[in-house]
């Protein structure tokens, strides 16, 4: 009689690591080649500074920069600048790109590590997400207050470029795809090119959100709006 085989144990699961707190499920690993992701809280905690995110806007549009360039770019004065742009290399948002020089004097030229330069919603806490949109949305006020007060802009036609707007409605899952194709598109006009003949500097500031609606709520509004007969409207609704 054969001797009898014996089971071996098996190895037990690892266990999996518990999500950030507040941090969105479902998230899903990047690959190596998808870069550009903001992703540690250090680039967070950097980005929370309107002054920080107007240098990262500055180079990811323009490309490498000096310092006076970059002060040229975003309105600031350039001893100003130092301490951000070495707050944002120690994070790794920024990197010294090479020197330029013209006779004896030199200077180092500034760039994004990355491009493009994301957010990533999946990786980070909800409160750092919401911390860094905030900041933006602040440097788009900014923008559209000094716009509509000095009277630079055009607000008809089709060359207009001062918009402000909140817009509210009920849409299907193919309209979202369509909507965020247009904005990815729109991501890619805005940094189509740096500053050249023939172009003007243009900041755009936008959230899209689901509305804080319960969902409860809209199936009750549905339902009702579905319940009303044609037959018992007021004749002028029947027309």
């Amino acid at each position: 009689m054969p001797a009898a085989r014996s089971r071996a144990p098996r190895p037990k699961p690892s266990p999996k690591p518990s999500p950030k707190a507040g941090a969105r499920s479902g998230s899903r690993p990047r690959s190596a080649a998808d870069t550009g992701w903001i992703r540690s809280a250090a680039q967070v905690r950097a980005l929370a500074s309107p002054a920080r995110q107007e240098i990262i806007d500055a180079l990811e549009a323009a490309g490498p920069c000096s310092v006076s360039a970059l002060a040229a770019l975003t309105g600031r004065a350039p001893d100003g600048l130092y301490f951000h742009l070495r707050r944002l290399e120690s994070c790794g948002l920024v990197a010294e790109s090479g020197r330029a020089q013209r006779g004896r004097h030199a200077w180092a030229m500034y760039d994004v590590a990355e491009r493009p330069v994301r957010l990533d919603y999946d990786a980070l806490p909800a409160d750092a997400v919401v911390s860094v949109i905030a900041a933006a949305m602040r440097l788009g006020m900014r923008d559209f207050k000094h716009a509509v007060r000095n009277g630079v802009a055009s607000v008809r036609g089709p060359d207009r470029d001062l918009w402000g707007a909140r817009i509210k409605g009920w849409i299907t899952p193919r309209n979202i795809r369509r909507i965020n194709q247009l904005l990815n598109e729109l991501r890619g006009l805005m940094h189509n090119r740096g500053p050249a003949k023939g172009t003007k500097a243009m900041s755009v500031s936008f959230i899209m959100a689901p509305a804080d609606l319960p969902e409860r709520v809209a199936k009750a509004v549905a339902q009702s709006s579905h319940a009303v007969k044609p037959s018992r409207l007021p004749r002028q609704a029947r027309k």
